[in-house]
C-alpha cells in the first residue's frame, strides 16, 4: 500500500492524504467483501492493489483511477452505488465507474482497437476498464491462465480461446495502450503455449534467464549514463531487453537467423532541454552522443541506421548502431531528442501502427 502511495503522490507532502484515501477505499472493500470468506476477501484486495500500482506505473493514471481500481468489485456486484461513491470519494471516480460498468458488459473487437481512435483521445474511465481486463489474464497457472479477476469468481479461462483472445485483442491492445511490459509478457505466454519448440529453441539459443539479461543491461546502462552524462549533456536513458516474442517474430518477418538479430539488448538517450533547437542543431547533439559511446565501445558499422538525415516514410528520426561491448555483448543504442521521441512513441511512427499486426 505504501509503494501505491508513493506513486500516486505528486510530491512527498501528498503521500500523508493519499494514503489515508487508498486506505479507506481498501476499507470499504473489505468491510463489503469480508463478510463472505476473509480469504476471498483478502486475495481480492491484493489483486486490487496489484492492478493499481499496474495502472499508476505503466499509464501514469491518477488518484481518482486509482481508487476506481479499488472499488471496482463492489461497484460492478452492484454493493455500492453510485451517489455513495461521488459523495465521499468525488465526482470523477464516481464517473469511472460507470464507464468501466458499461464497457465491462460490452464486447471489444480487434479491429477496433487497431483500427481506433487516437491515443489523444482515448477518455481516462475507458483506459481503466481495458486495463482491468488486460490484468484479468497475466495470472499464469501451470495448466493455462487463472483469471484472478477484481471483479468476477475465479474462473478457468480455455486454453484455445484464451491463445487467440490473446493474439487477436490482448497483445495489440496493451501495445496500443503502451503497456509494452504487460504486452511482452503476455506475447511470450501465446508463444510458449502456441509455438512451444520455437519458444524453446530461442531461450536456449539466449543462454540466459530474463532476470539475468537484465542484470547485465543493468550493468551496461549504467556505463553508458555515466559516459555520456560526464560530457554535461542533458538525457533521459531507456534500457529493454528483446522479449522472447520480439525475437520469434522478428526472425519470421525478416526471414533470418538468430544470431543475425542484434538488438537483444538495447538502450534509448533522449536528449532533453532541446526547445527552440532547429532541426540541424537537434542532429549535431544526436551525433555527439553517438562520438561518445563510439570512444567507449567499438561500433559495428554496418549495423547503423541514420533516420535523423534522412527521416523513414512515417517521419520517424533516430539514430540507430549496434557496439561490441566486450564484456557484456552486443547493444543496441538509439539517439534521438524529445520531439523525435514524441513522433516514434505517439505520431505517425508509433510502434502499434506497424507491430504486431500478425
Amino acid at each position: 500500500m505504501h509503494q501505491l502511495a508513493r506513486a500516486v503522490s505528486k510530491n512527498a507532502s501528498d503521500i500523508k492524504e493519499v494514503s489515508s484515501t487508498l486506505q479507506e477505499a481498501c476499507s470499504w472493500l473489505t468491510a463489503a467483501e469480508g463478510a463472505q470468506d476473509s480469504k476471498i476477501c483478502q486475495h481480492l484486495l491484493r489483486e486490487c492493489i496489484r492492478v493499481a500500482i499496474i495502472a499508476v506505473t505503466e499509464l501514469s493514471l491518477n488518484l481518482a483511477a486509482v481508487v476506481a481500481v479499488i472499488l471496482a468489485p463492489l461497484f460492478l456486484k452492484g454493493l455500492v452505488r453510485k451517489k455513495a461513491i461521488q459523495n465521499y470519494f468525488g465526482l470523477e471516480t464516481a464517473a469511472i465507474l460507470v464507464e468501466l460498468r458499461s464497457v465491462y458488459y460490452g464486447k471489444f473487437r480487434s479491429s477496433t482497437i487497431l483500427n481506433g481512435i487516437t491515443h489523444s483521445d482515448v477518455r481516462l474511465p475507458r483506459i481503466v476498464a481495458i486495463l482491468l481486463q488486460i490484468a484479468d489474464i497475466i495470472r499464469v497457472n501451470a495448466s493455462g491462465v487463472l483469471l484472478g479477476s477484481v471483479h468476477a469468481p475465479l474462473i478457468y479461462y480455455a486454453g484455445t480461446k484464451l491463445l487467440l483472445d490473446l493474439k487477436r485483442l490482448y497483445i495489440p491492445l496493451s501495445h496500443r495502450m503502451g503497456l509494452y511490459n504487460v504486452q511482452a509478457k503476455l506475447a511470450d505466454f501465446w508463444l510458449k503455449h502456441t509455438y512451444t519448440l520455437s519458444y524453446y529453441s530461442i531461450t536456449a539459443k539466449l543462454g540466459m534467464t530474463k532476470l539475468q539479461r537484465q542484470q547485465k543491461l543493468n550493468l551496461i546502462s549504467e556505463e553508458v549514463y555515466s559516459a555520456v552524462h560526464a560530457h554535461g549533456i542533458d538525457f533521459i536513458l531507456k534500457k529493454r531487453i528483446k522479449s522472447v516474442y520480439s525475437i520469434w517474430h522478428k526472425i519470421r518477418r525478416l526471414k533470418v537467423d538468430f544470431d543475425q538479430i542484434h538488438d537483444l539488448a538495447a538502450v534509448r538517450i533522449i536528449l532533453t532541454g532541446m526547445d527552440g533547437k532547429t532541426l540541424q542543431e537537434e542532429k549535431i547533439a544526436c551525433w555527439k552522443v553517438l562520438t561518445i559511446l563510439s570512444s567507449l565501445y567499438k561500433p559495428i558499422c554496418n549495423i547503423m541506421r541514420d533516420w535523423i538525415s534522412i527521416p523513414r516514410d512515417s517521419s520517424y528520426e533516430s539514430l540507430h548502431l549496434t557496439f561490441e561491448t566486450c564484456k557484456y555483448g552486443r547493444l543496441e543504442v538509439q539517439i534521438r531528442t524529445e520531439r523525435m521521441d514524441h513522433i516514434a512513441e505517439h505520431g505517425e511512427a508509433a510502434h502499434w501502427k506497424y507491430k504486431y499486426l500478425d
